[in-house]
C-alpha cells in the first residue's frame, strides 16, 4: 500500500510538472504575440502547478518588467533566483529592475552574479555602470561603462554614458 501511495504522488507530481511546462509555453507564446496580460495568466498558472519552476517565474518577471510593473517583476525574479543560479539574464534583469526602483545597492550582487556568469556580455558591465551611477559612484560607473564599450565599441550609448561620467567626475 505504501508503495502505491508513493507511486501515485510521484505520478501526480509528474503531471503537475508537465502542466507547468505547458502553461509556460503558452505564456511565452502570448508574450511573443504581445498579449502580456494573457501571458501573466498562463505563467501564474505554471507557478501554481510547480512552485519551483524558475523558468515560469523568470518569464513572468520579464512580462511584468515589460509592463513597468516593477514590484511584481521583482517578486517574480526573486522567486526564480531561489531555484536558478546559472542563468545570467535572470540576474541581469533582476538587477536592472532593482535599479529602476531606486535600489541600486540591492542590485549590485545580482548584477555581479550576471557578470560572473557571462563576463563577455556588455549589457552586464553597462548595468553595473548604471547601478554605480545610481549610487553616485562616478568613477566606478565610468569603469563599468568603459568595460562595456570595450566589449561593444560600436555601441554609442556606452560612449555617451562614459562622457556623462567624465563630466560628473570633472565637476567634482
Amino acid at each position: 500500500m505504501r508503495f502505491s501511495l508513493q507511486q501515485n504522488q510521484e505520478q501526480q507530481r509528474g503531471r503537475l510538472q508537465d502542466a507547468a511546462a505547458d502553461y509556460n509555453r503558452q505564456g511565452v507564446s502570448a508574450i511573443l504575440r504581445g498579449a502580456d496580460h494573457e501571458a501573466i495568466y498562463y505563467l501564474l498558472s505554471a507557478a501554481v502547478c510547480e512552485p519551483d519552476y524558475w523558468l515560469a517565474f523568470y518569464n513572468l518577471g520579464n512580462c511584468w518588467a515589460k509592463l513597468s510593473e516593477n514590484q511584481a517583476a521583482l517578486w517574480a525574479y526573486e522567486q526564480a533566483v531561489r531555484n536558478c543560479h546559472h542563468h545570467a539574464p535572470l540576474f541581469l534583469n533582476l538587477g536592472i529592475v532593482c535599479c529602476r526602483e531606486g535600489q541600486a545597492k540591492r542590485a549590485l550582487p545580482y548584477l555581479e552574479q550576471a557578470l560572473r556568469l557571462n563576463p563577455a556580455d556588455a549589457k552586464c558591465s553597462a548595468a553595473l555602470g548604471f547601478a554605480y551611477y545610481g549610487l553616485g559612484e562616478w568613477g566606478l560607473a565610468w569603469h563599468w561603462y568603459n568595460k562595456a564599450f570595450r566589449l561593444e565599441p560600436h555601441n554609442a550609448d556606452f560612449k555617451v554614458s562614459m562622457r556623462i561620467m567624465e563630466k560628473k567626475i570633472s565637476d567634482g
